[in-house]
C-alpha cells in the first residue's frame, strides 16, 4: 500500500512493508525527429507526439508496457523548429520508451524517424544538453541567412525553451 506525500518538487510514497519513503525518479530522454524527405513539414506538438509513442508502446509492448510507461509519461517540450523534443517517463519504464523509439517509422501520416540525442536523470541536464545542440544547429544555419533581422527571428524562435506545461 503507497501513500503520496509531497514535498516541494520530490514526489516520495510511504510503503508500508518497508521502512522510510521511495522517491520517485524520472528519466528525460532528448529526441530528434528526422522525416525521411527533408521537404516535408511536421506539424509536430505535445498532444500529438505523446498520442504517437503511446500507441507505438501499446503496438510493440502491449498493455503491459503501456502500463509501465502511462503514469509519469510526458511530452515535457518540443520544438517545431528544430524538431527536437524532450520525453519525460518514470524510472523505470525508460528502456520500454528507448528501445521503441527506433521502431517508430510514422509521426501521423509522415514518414519520420527518431534519433536519440540523451538520456538523463535531470531536466537541467537535458537542457544543457538541448541549449548546446541548438547553438550548434544555429552555427550551421547562420550562414544561410542574410538579414539581420531573419537572423534575430531565427534565433529566438530555435533557443525557446517553453518547460511550463
Amino acid at each position: 500500500m503507497f501513500r503520496n506525500i509531497s514535498e516541494g518538487r520530490t514526489v516520495y510514497f510511504i510503503d508500508k512493508w518497508q521502512d522510510g519513503m521511495v522517491r520517485i525518479k524520472n528519466r528525460y530522454i532528448a529526441v530528434q525527429i528526422v522525416p525521411y524527405t527533408p521537404t516535408q513539414t511536421l506539424r509536430l506538438n505535445d498532444h500529438s507526439l505523446a498520442k504517437c509513442l503511446l500507441q507505438n508502446v501499446e503496438k510493440y509492448y502491449g498493455v503491459y508496457g503501456l502500463g509501465i510507461i502511462e503514469h509519469g509519461f510526458r511530452v515535457k517540450y518540443c520544438n517545431e523548429r528544430t524538431k527536437i523534443a524532450i520525453i519525460r517517463c518514470l524510472h523505470r519504464g525508460q528502456r520500454f520508451v528507448s528501445s521503441m523509439l527506433p521502431l517508430i517509422t510514422l509521426i501521423g501520416d509522415v514518414r519520420a524517424k527518431f534519433r536519440t540525442l540523451y538520456i538523463g536523470a535531470t531536466i537541467i541536464q537535458c537542457n544543457k544538453f538541448i541549449i548546446k545542440h541548438q547553438k550548434q544547429f544555429l552555427d550551421r544555419v547562420m550562414g544561410q541567412v542574410e538579414s539581420a533581422k531573419e537572423r534575430q527571428d531565427l534565433f529566438k524562435r530555435v533557443m525557446e525553451l517553453d518547460m511550463d506545461r
